[in-house]
């Protein structure tokens, strides 16, 4: 009869040590939402920034306790691998449905303006133009599609120097679009609290804005894992998920730019 260390030994499946990141993401990643109120009613600008360095640092140690349990520790096998795979696709439809919602709010006013609205849609207020920042923004995002598939079909191919050169050009052109969305953002003629416009506008840019720069630090863990070496031709889900994310804020973008702006 097989004992209780030979089954554990065998068990294909990784059991989690406790850890706090999860607990400590979420509290500081609450902080910041709560900065980002009171600086919406005056409070000054850096609180918001030190709630996003709390996030960012614990998001930071989670990763490194899990690139330690999967590089190094080796428990990431095949079929935890799988259930990883499962859980990110199941991730990426809750985010799904997150925009939905966003897209919902804003199709139910613009479809059919109530008496609220006077009937109108937009309100008279200054809407954005399509042209200009948007769609030098959209041109940013879409040009790193075929760099991000070039980057996979490097570290298959174990060209170790092209994916670091083309994940740069990714994140290069990735922070740029931040720079634009952010210029263009606080320099808008018309603001949150212009109706639902305003409301709908603000909330689908700038929380999209939020996604890239979590797919911007996706990338950089990605980038900085394939220098140090920890990627094969045939194990770099990190990578992988990495270019899924970053394609599902490209398709986000483009649903944002055809229905906001045009």
């Amino acid at each position: 009869m097989l004992s209780v260390v030979n089954l554990v030994k065998r068990c294909p499946f990784h059991r989690v040590d406790p850890s706090p990141w999860p607990f400590l993401t979420a509290w500081s990643l609450g902080v910041s939402a709560m900065m980002f109120a009171q600086f919406l009613h005056g409070d000054p600008f850096y609180r918001v920034l030190v709630g996003l360095g709390l996030a960012v640092t614990c998001i930071y140690w989670w990763f490194v306790d899990i690139v330690t349990e999967g590089t190094y520790m080796g428990k990431h096998t095949r079929r935890v691998q799988r259930g990883i795979r499962i859980g990110f696709c199941m991730f990426l439809i809750s985010e799904t449905m997150f925009f939905a919602s966003f897209f919902w709010a804003f199709f139910h006013s613009a479809l059919a303006p109530g008496m609220a609205l006077g009937f109108f849609w937009p309100q008279e207020i200054y809407t954005m133009p399509c042209w200009g920042l948007p769609l030098l923004n959209t041109s940013l995002l879409l040009s790193t599609v075929f760099p991000c598939n070039m980057a996979q079909a490097a570290i298959k191919a174990s060209e170790l120097k092209i994916a670091l050169y083309t994940l740069g050009l990714v994140m290069f052109l990735g922070a740029c679009f931040v720079f634009v969305q952010g210029y263009e953002i606080f320099t808008a003629k018309f603001t949150v609290a212009d109706g639902v416009y305003g409301c709908c506008f603000f909330s689908l840019t700038g929380l999209h804005g939020l996604h890239v720069v979590g797919g911007l630090l996706f990338l950089f863990i990605a980038w900085n894992r394939a220098r140090l070496g920890h990627f094969s031709s045939s194990r770099h889900l990190n990578l992988t998920f990495s270019i899924w994310y970053w394609h599902f804020v490209d398709v986000i973008w483009i649903f944002v730019f055809s229905f906001i702006y045009v």
